[in-house]
């Protein structure tokens, strides 16, 4: 990725635009972690905190992510991730501003707290289905060179997918019942089947200390991925796989083919 950009680097048009829109910022404290956009932070201004991400348009795999999330936004803000409150674009760059989330990372280690409102939030992701035409592309697309006409037809679906539940992409907000879990960065989203993001959350459980015993138990609370088949689970672990794969990811290509032990 190319270098990251502090908030004072940010061309002055770049920073006027922003704060059209918060009012004057007066401290941004930068993010690092598990990011895509070279610019990410959080811009304290008067009476609000706003997260905001930023990219030149040069940076063509940053571009595309927040491309995605530009899509996804409607269709998910304020329900299962934060709420966009603009997508502006000053000459040569591409900002994303957003409701700031007063959470914490997510717990779903073994017994971790936040295993259920992270089973909550899936939940409710598996319900969503976006609008005709969305400007999102299916999920087998990303693997189009690695199945057949008939795998790729096995991943087909209408619903919207996170495809990146890592554990800087869960955030837990207290609500004084237990937390809800939000998703943030929506950058590799996708339209699929509904038991496809239930596969991300097995990695997720994984990366997590959960054994695939333990992760296979979690994941059979949920109806749609009991009911899912087990030639489409294949041909989603084929997929898998080979982009681990590809990307010399040995030991998350046999996480992804543990999942067929359900």
């Amino acid at each position: 990725m190319e270098r990251r950009w502090t908030w004072t680097e940010l061309p002055a048009t770049v920073r006027a635009e922003i704060e059209s829109v918060t009012g004057p910022v007066h401290t941004a404290e930068p993010l690092a972690e598990g990011l895509t956009s070279p610019f990410t932070a959080v811009l304290r201004a008067p009476g609000r905190r706003v997260f905001a991400k930023a990219t030149p348009t040069t940076n063509a795999k940053a571009t595309e992510h927040q491309e995605r999330e530009t899509s996804a936004a409607p269709v998910v803000g304020g329900r299962l991730a934060p709420t966009m409150l603009a997508h502006l674009t000053p000459h040569g760059w591409d900002v994303l501003l957003f409701a700031h989330v007063d959470g914490r990372y997510a717990d779903v280690s073994p017994g971790g707290a936040d295993l259920s409102p992270l089973a909550h939030a899936l939940s409710r992701a598996g319900r969503i289905r976006p609008p005709h035409g969305i400007a999102l592309p299916p999920l087998a697309d990303r693997w189009a060179e690695h199945l057949t006409p008939g795998e790729r037809a096995l991943l087909g679906g209408t619903h919207l997918l996170h495809t990146d539940l890592n554990p800087w992409n869960i955030l837990i907000e207290d609500d004084g019942h237990g937390g809800r879990a939000r998703f943030v960065d929506w950058g590799m989203s996708a339209i699929g089947p509904a038991w496809a993001e239930l596969a991300y959350a097995y990695l997720l459980l994984l990366w997590s200390e959960h054994t695939p015993e333990s992760a296979h138990a979690w994941l059979r609370q949920f109806p749609t991925w009991r009911a899912a088949s087990n030639a489409g689970i294949r041909a989603f672990v084929t997929g898998a796989t080979a982009e681990a794969n590809a990307r010399d990811l040995p030991d998350q290509a046999k996480r992804w083919e543990s999942l067929l032990a359900r």
